[in-house]
C-alpha cells in the first residue's frame, strides 16, 4: 500500500533535495508518522514494522529521496526498485509532506529531481498505490502524469464456519520463487512473488490438496497476523474451499489488494465473512 497526504498551504521556503540512503530509519519514520496523522487508516509507529515493510517492498534508499530544510526533513518519496510484470519499475511504497509545508508542490519537485536517477538506472515505469477516498492525492499523481490501472480492493474479518476439511501441505522455505500457477499478473507490488521471497520467514506458502489428490490451488499467509497475501485456484478447485482451507491456519485475516478483475474471489470472501473496508487505485507513469 502505497501512501500519500498533501494539502493547500502559503508556506514558501528554500529546501535541498537529497537521496535518503543516509538518512536513519527514526528521522524517516518519524516524519512519516507526522505526515499522516488523521490518515484514512491509522498507521503504525513501530521502527521495525517499517523496516519490514521497506524490505519486503524492495526498497532502494538511494533512489528514495528527501526535501530537507536545515537537514530536517520534510517530505519523502520511498522507492523500492524491481522488475514488476516484465517492466523496471520504481514502486513508491510511500510519499508524506509535514503538515506545515504542505501546497508548495514538494511531491512534484521530488518526482522532477528523481525521473532523470532512475532512468539512469535503467527503470521505465513508476507506480504506487493511493486510496480511492484520497482526492488530492490522486490529483497530485494525475498532475505529475500518473495514469490509474486498476482498482484494488482490500477485505477483512472473521471466516465464517466452513466444513471444507482440504488438504493442505506447507511448501519447503523459498518454493514459492520457483512455482509458476500462472497467475502473477492478478498481485500488486506487495505480493508478487519477489516480495514473498523478500519477507523470508514472515510468510508460509500451503498447497490445498482435494481427496483425489489433485491441487485445488494454493495461497500464501502471514500466520502470525492473518495477513493472506496470495490465493489462487486451479480448474478444479473453488474459492470457498481454499478460504476455507486458510481457517485452518487463521481463522482472522485480512486480504489487502484483491484485483477488480477477480470477481469470484471478491464474490467469495464476503460470502465468507469479509468486511471491504477499503479500496486503493493502482497509478502508472512511463518516464
Amino acid at each position: 500500500m502505497g501512501f500519500f497526504c498533501e494539502k493547500n498551504s502559503d508556506i514558501q521556503f528554500g529546501m535541498e533535495i537529497r537521496n535518503l540512503a543516509k538518512t536513519p530509519i527514526e528521522t524517516i519514520v518519524e516524519c512519516l508518522i507526522q505526515s499522516f496523522e488523521g490518515y484514512f487508516v491509522q498507521l503504525p509507529s513501530n521502527t521495525d514494522y517499517w523496516e519490514d515493510r521497506f524490505r519486503n517492498a524492495r526498497v532502494d534508499l538511494r533512489y528514495s529521496f528527501g526535501m530537507y530544510e536545515k537537514n530536517r526533513l520534510v517530505g519523502f518519496i520511498i522507492n523500492g526498485i524491481d522488475n514488476f510484470n516484465g517492466q523496471s519499475t520504481a514502486f513508491n511504497t510511500g510519499t508524506g509532506v509535514l503538515p506545515a509545508y504542505r501546497g508548495n508542490k514538494i511531491v512534484d519537485k521530488l518526482y522532477e529531481f528523481a525521473f532523470p536517477l532512475l532512468r539512469e538506472k535503467g527503470v521505465t515505469h513508476c507506480r504506487l498505490e493511493v486510496i480511492e477516498d484520497n482526492s488530492k492525492g490522486i490529483r497530485v499523481y494525475e498532475r505529475i502524469g500518473f495514469n490509474i490501472t486498476r482498482k484494488l480492493f482490500c477485505y477483512k474479518g472473521k471466516i465464517n464456519d466452513s466444513e471444507n476439511r482440504l488438504r493442505i501441505e506447507k511448501m519447503a522455505s523459498g518454493e514459492i520463487g520457483l512455482n509458476d500457477f500462472g497467475d502473477e499478473e492478478l498481485y500488486s507490488w506487495d505480493h508478487t512473488r519477489d516480495a514473498i521471497v523478500a519477507a523470508g520467514k514472515h510468510y508460509d506458502t500451503y498447497i490445498v490438496y482435494k481427496d483425489n489428490q489433485q491441487q485445488a490451488g494454493y495461497f500464501t499467509i502471514n500466520p502470525e497476523m492473518g495477513y493472506l497475501a496470495r490465493i489462487g485456484k486451479t480448474f478444479s478447485g473453488t474459492y470457498k474451499e481454499l478460504i476455507g482451507a486458510v481457517k485452518q491456519i487463521a481463522s482472522e485475516v485480512k486480504v489487502n489488494n484483491v484485483c477488480e478483475s477477480r470477481t469470484q474471489l471478491r464474490t467469495h470472501l464476503v460470502d465468507a465473512g469479509l468486511v471491504n473496508f477499503i479500496n486503493q487505485f493502482e497509478m502508472e507513469m512511463k518516464i
